[in-house]
């Protein structure tokens, strides 16, 4: 009798354990692409990696860590009747990038990067020195839920992203994004 108390006493420690280490919402499969999720920040490419993957999964912590505390979000109002102009969108507060990008994120049930290409480019040599990429990319958002009308966009561009090295952690954000899609 004391062997099976014995016994049903371990089985009880170690289920709470067990479950304890187990997470049921952390999928198995990270997302629909076939990237490692979540490189350490160590240069601007491990930083467009993490960015392509936040998008693809929906994940705005990721995403919020590729941007540098002085990030813009640059493009050219092709509505405009009159000319085209240039908008900056900083990125925090109400219509920032952030925000958008988080309601981007739950709008859309899937988001791919299908095309992404990364190309160096000669540093911006200025106060500081900041890294550059160039990217090709094809853009696929869907409503799959059909929470909002099933909707669906696409866009097929070309942008130039900007990166520095935080002082506080020396890890690699993204300070400017320059859409020069047409």
């Amino acid at each position: 009798m004391l062997r099976k108390t014995n016994l049903l006493f371990l089985l009880l420690c170690l289920v709470p354990l067990w479950f304890s280490c187990f997470n049921p919402f952390s999928p198995s499969v990270i997302g629909p692409s076939a990237i490692k999720p979540i490189a350490p920040q160590v240069d601007p490419d491990s930083v467009l990696h993490n960015f392509k993957y936040a998008y693809e999964n929906r994940d705005s912590i990721v995403y919020e860590n590729c941007l540098d505390k002085d990030f813009i979000f640059i493009y050219r109002d092709q509505d405009e009747t009159e000319r085209e102009i240039e908008v900056l969108i900083p990125r925090d507060g109400r219509g920032g990038d952030l925000y958008v990008t988080k309601a981007l994120f739950r709008v859309f049930d899937d988001i791919r990067l299908d095309t992404w290409i990364v190309i160096p480019s000669p540093d911006s040599v200025g106060e500081e020195i900041w890294k550059r990429r160039n990217v090709t990319f094809h853009l696929s958002l869907r409503d799959t839920d059909g929470d909002y009308d099933f909707q669906q966009m696409e866009a097929t561009g070309f942008a130039e992203f900007m990166f520095r090295q935080s002082e506080e952690d020396n890890l690699w954000r993204i300070v400017r994004w320059i859409d020069k899609s047409i």
